[in-house]
């Protein structure tokens, strides 16, 4: 009995630090989110009028789904945890659980490139080069090409 009792004790400690690895690992980097740095490298572009307001259009029509999303998220990683926390966790049920999480970042991911590419669409070719310039390579965000200096005529 004293064996059975530490083999779960061991499996608690174990499945608690394999959480907090996983939760870590799933969490987004330091500063702002994807769609908010999106929105700070198009302020930098100097849109046309016409061209802010299809942009701004496009950034409300996401935004309401962005927010849903979340919220379905947080809502499925906190099922994790009380999977998680049971005494005796439900390994299928665990996984099930891993999967409907996976398939949330996965629509959460696609939606951020939809609308960046419904945004880039409505740009001038110099316009996209400006903003890829500024785009993330490697994880992260690069600052943007200074401007170019008018060379004497």
């Amino acid at each position: 009995m004293k064996r059975y009792i530490v083999y779960a004790g061991v499996a608690a400690v174990v499945v608690g630090m394999a959480l907090g690895l996983w939760h870590r690992s799933h969490r987004r980097p330091h500063g702002p989110p994807p769609d908010v740095r999106l929105e700070r490298q198009l302020g930098r572009l100097g849109l046309a009028p016409a061209q802010r307001e299809k942009v701004e259009a496009i950034l409300a029509a996401a935004r309401d789904g962005r927010v849903q999303r979340r919220a379905q998220l947080r809502g499925a990683f906190e099922q994790m945890h009380a999977l998680l926390e049971q005494d005796q966790p439900d390994e299928a049920a665990i996984m099930r659980q891993v999967d409907v999480i996976g398939a949330l970042k996965t629509e959460q991911h696609k939606a951020m490139l939809h609308t960046l590419l419904q945004v880039r669409a409505e740009l001038t070719p110099e316009q996209r080069r400006k903003l890829t310039a500024g785009m993330p390579r490697g994880g992260r965000w690069r600052r943007p090409p200074p401007p170019e200096a008018d060379e004497p005529g």
